[in-house]
């Protein structure tokens, strides 16, 4: 059996806790709440933390800098705390071990680990998935496990917890913004695993099975219950984890077909339609057409109400192949309010140049052509701005407002 840390990591909300409580249940392996470290390193220059021969303040000082909570800022404390360690104990720990971030971090997971009396570490923290070439770094030997759930189902999720995300579209980008930030890494690395939530709640014993295979442990039947296990984990006890704590419920799965508004999963499959299909997510809709989002896809979030009635007439803004171009193109905002121009003049002219040889040549390429404005947004900001107002004024529209029928006040 390997003696190797395990890390988690995964969008939140996509089972992180569940899994890690499941390990944690081994008579193995322990797994304490979310440490934050390698987001807290990547601020910082880690070389100083290890090079002096006096590095046992300096680790200490870092690691009381990891602060963390949930969305009250009153109630956030630090992961010394949050394990229940003193900073006596993770000195005496480092005192004895040679200079490393390794063993940083080790200060805080072993002796958690050996108060259990369990014999192997595993550490979860979701947002870790932006840093998993970071703790590839310094645990060489260390399996890395992402769970991976519908991203619907994440964004529904995120969207009824007090720290999460107002919109369909924020969640899904946030959602792809994180899995692809470790695309490379879990098809690449050897030591890197991939499962389902999907899977995990459907068929738990085959997929721990499976998982504990790789990680080098014997599969224990205690693992399915999570009951004691998930309350180390959530030492805040808030209540958008406590289900990790409860008996698997199928119920849990494909939220988003019934949560979900016909237009609703047209948009997001409009839009990230492309990734369902890669990874093996159910993808339902037909699209004719490929859109193209101008001047920049930072302002889709301000506009994504007006983007039903493109998406509903079957457009999608992703390619099927590199070659495909685009049939229609959306402009979105305004040059004066919205920071289509950037810098200082002479980056400013460049900047409208571009965008109006690009309107120009759309027009002589016959390619359909949107202005997505709101009315308060349609003033001149100046001579640079008029010019790029004339050019796309014949095809301005104001399509219908879209509201959510999510209720923020439960979690999944």
């Amino acid at each position: 059996m390997s003696e190797a840390p395990i890390f988690i990591v995964g969008v939140p909300r996509s089972g992180t806790t569940l899994l890690a409580a499941m390990l944690a249940s081994h008579s193995r392996l322990s797994c304490g709440p979310e440490t934050h470290f390698f987001r807290q390193l990547s601020k910082i220059d880690p070389a100083p933390l290890t090079q002096d021969a006096a590095w046992l303040e300096p680790a200490i000082q870092f690691l009381d800098s990891i602060t963390f909570g949930n969305y009250r800022d009153a109630e956030r404390s630090g992961v010394i705390e949050k394990y229940a360690l003193s900073r006596d104990c993770i000195k005496d720990f480092l005192s004895k071990r040679e200079p490393s971030i390794a063993n940083i971090l080790s200060s805080i997971t072993v002796p958690f680990m050996e108060g259990l009396g369990k014999s192997r570490w595993v550490e979860k923290t979701p947002d870790h998935i932006e840093y998993v070439a970071q703790i590839r770094q310094y645990f060489p030997a260390s399996p890395i496990v992402q769970i991976l759930r519908d991203p619907r189902d994440v964004t529904i999720s995120l969207m009824k917890v007090p720290w999460g995300i107002g919109s369909l579209l924020e969640g899904l980008f946030y959602w792809k913004r994180l899995y692809e930030s470790s695309e490379d890494f879990f098809r690449d690395d050897p030591l890197a695993y991939v499962l389902k939530y999907e899977n995990l709640v459907a068929c738990p014993v085959e997929e721990l099975e499976r998982l504990c295979q790789f990680i080098g442990e014997d599969f224990e039947s205690e693992m399915l219950d999570t009951s004691n296990s998930a309350q180390k984990l959530n030492s805040k006890n808030v209540s958008w984890k406590e289900k990790a704590s409860q008996p698997l419920d199928t119920g849990r799965l494909n939220v988003w077909r019934n949560e979900l508004s016909a237009a609703e999963k047209q948009l997001a499959e409009a839009f990230i339609g492309d990734k369902l299909a890669q990874i093996g997510f159910p993808v339902e809709e037909v699209f004719d057409r490929l859109g193209e989002i101008h001047p920049s896809e930072e302002l889709i979030l301000k506009y994504e109400n007006s983007l039903y009635s493109f998406t509903s007439q079957r457009v999608r803004f992703w390619k099927q192949d590199k070659q495909e171009n685009a049939s229609l193109n959306i402009f979105l905002g305004d040059s004066s309010n919205d920071d289509w121009l950037k810098g200082a003049r002479l980056e400013r002219l460049a900047q409208a140049f571009s965008l109006l040889v690009n309107i120009l040549r759309t027009i002589a390429s016959k390619q359909t052509i949107y202005w997505i404005s709101e009315a308060h947004d349609r003033k001149s900001g100046g001579l640079i701005a008029g010019l790029l107002t004339r050019a796309l004024s014949p095809y301005r529209q104001d399509p219908e407002p879209f509201s959510y029928p999510f209720s923020h006040n439960s979690s999944q």
